[in-house]
């Protein structure tokens, strides 16, 4: 057991990123630092939170309005702090689960739209690592019709249609469109690596037995294998590096301020595509030109319509197809990927939040239940300079530090993919037949950062190389969804794990092969 700060490894950020990286190097040996600046969590205090989460719609995840303090200069509003989850766990804590891979066509964005930029990696090259995050997470999934090439099959076969996929299903054949399965990190048999199956619960922000992957099961992992240390409710806050680009040595702070000083051989960055770039800017490290820089998300359009059969909702509680029918067309040379989900209507919340009372929503609720079908619009925002996180020294956290300001920048190329998802929903609600189609005029965040320490063959090009080291430092790497160059439209959580396996391997070997590094 680590009992100091002194380390091989030092890991900032718990959560998917960070945790997966700590399990395989601590597995392997390195005596490992895990630092997260949120609370460790355990199974009871979860469980109570599910508990409220479902009888009074109490959000699970309550903020640290002084912890987690940032600003919004885009010209629209985002509740990052809605999204985002600082515990041990991270986000994975709060989120639905699902884990498609990004398609070949992302990793060659420019070359193949003229369009965004291409990765310093392939598809091919991270293939073999989504193989082994699949493993890591328990994902259950089908290969698709339109799925990218895999070498092996998914651990678990998929769930199966929900009730309402039927409607789908005959909606997509009458148009040509070819539906996929929704791979999710979820079990879909008796027992997968411990966690019990899936009870199909639908409180999936919260779940109630743990059979949905979150990432507190590899840092807990980590920590049983005697290598690794966790450190929660600790904040680090600035890194110092000496002239020949080598961290010497992190500054943390304790959440009642008490100070910490961490020393390692490594350390890296996994605190999200917020914090991440931040910490690089408090401690002015990296290239200057580009962290913070190139802040992207996937921005998501509801739509919904009456369908005058009855069916019964909320079978299976999440979204099982989806299609990308809309992802690789011939106008990609214009617009960014939009990719269509088909989830489950909520009928008992739309009746909540119609804000009736009395006979006004027993009516409501006998006319409208089990007739609501929604589509929703995952897409994509194209890297854009100007789009970026940066220090807001007018707005500070518990510690006296600049805050983060976020400023998305929404381009040409980013609105025209946004109309093309409202056509292409309002297309399918009306081949499939349903009554008083609404489609959302606006758009919001998905949860899903990325962006800002972007990897580059070039240090002049981005923030970390294609073993994700940060250029002009010799220890210093990044983990997580701050790496992508681009973002596709499909959930980021399965590519952040492939490139922390990918990541764990580079320094698994620099380990063993150079002492001291």
């Amino acid at each position: 057991m680590l009992t100091g700060h002194d380390a091989d490894l030092c890991v900032i950020g718990a959560g998917p990123a960070g945790a997966l990286l700590a399990e395989a190097c601590a597995s392997a040996g390195m005596r490992t630092l895990l630092v997260e600046s949120g609370p460790r969590l355990d199974r009871a205090e979860r469980f109570d939170r599910q508990r409220r989460f479902q009888l009074l719609q109490e959000s699970p995840w309550p903020e640290d309005p002084t912890r987690d303090a940032f600003t919004n200069s885009s010209a629209f509003p985002y509740y990052l702090n809605v999204n985002r989850l600082r515990a041990v766990g991270g986000t994975t804590l709060q989120w639905i689960g699902m884990a498609p891979r990004l398609r070949e066509s992302d990793f060659e964005s420019a070359t193949r739209f003229g369009l965004g930029v291409d990765w310093p990696i392939s598809y091919s090259d991270l293939e073999p690592y989504y193989v082994r995050a699949e493993r890591e997470l328990g994902v259950s999934g089908e290969r698709g019709p339109d799925d990218p090439w895999r070498s092996a099959g998914y651990p678990m076969p998929a769930f199966p249609d929900s009730h309402s996929d039927a409607l789908w299903r005959d909606a997509a054949s009458a148009l040509g469109v070819r539906l996929s399965r929704m791979p999710v990190a979820k079990n879909n048999a008796r027992t997968y690596d411990g966690r019990p199956a899936c009870s199909t619960y639908a409180t999936c922000p919260v779940c109630p037995g743990g059979a949905q992957y979150s990432a507190d099961w590899h840092a807990f992992k980590a920590e049983r294998c005697g290598h690794c240390t966790i450190l929660p409710d600790t904040t680090v806050r600035r890194l110092d590096m000496d002239a020949e680009g080598r961290i010497t040595l992190a500054h943390a702070s304790a959440r009642d301020g008490s100070p910490h000083e961490i020393r390692s051989r490594i350390f890296v960055l996994a605190a999200s595509a917020v914090e991440t770039p931040r910490l690089l800017l408090l401690s002015r490290i990296g290239n200057p030109r580009h962290v913070g820089r190139h802040l992207m998300e996937h921005w998501k359009i509801g739509s919904s319509g009456f369908c005058e059969s009855r069916d019964f909702p909320r079978r299976i509680g999440f979204p099982t197809l989806t299609s990308y029918h809309l992802y690789e067309t011939a106008d990609r040379a214009n617009r960014g990927a939009v990719r269509l989900l088909y989830p489950n209507p909520d009928d008992p919340l739309e009746t909540f939040g119609e804000n009736r009372w009395g006979r006004d929503m027993a009516s409501f609720d006998c006319t409208t239940f089990g007739h609501l079908r929604r589509i929703e619009a995952s897409v994509e925002h194209l890297p854009n300079a100007a789009s970026r996180v940066s220090l807001d020294s007018a707005t500070r956290d518990c510690f006296g530090d600049p805050a983060p300001n976020l400023n998305f920048v929404l381009a040409d190329p980013d609105r025209l993919a946004l109309e093309a998802a409202r056509t292409g929903m309002h297309t399918m609600m009306a081949a499939a037949g349903l009554q008083d189609i609404k489609v959302g005029k606006g758009h919001y965040g998905g949860a899903h950062i990325m962006g800002t320490c972007r990897m580059s063959r070039r240090e002049e090009d981005g923030v970390a190389d294609v073993n994700a080291r940060v250029h002009g430092t010799q220890n210093l790497f990044v983990a997580g969804s701050a790496l992508f160059p681009s973002g596709g439209a499909v959930n980021p959580t399965l590519t952040i794990a492939a490139l922390s396996l990918r990541l764990a391997d580079h320094l698994l070997e620099r380990h063993r092969s150079v002492p001291g590094a």
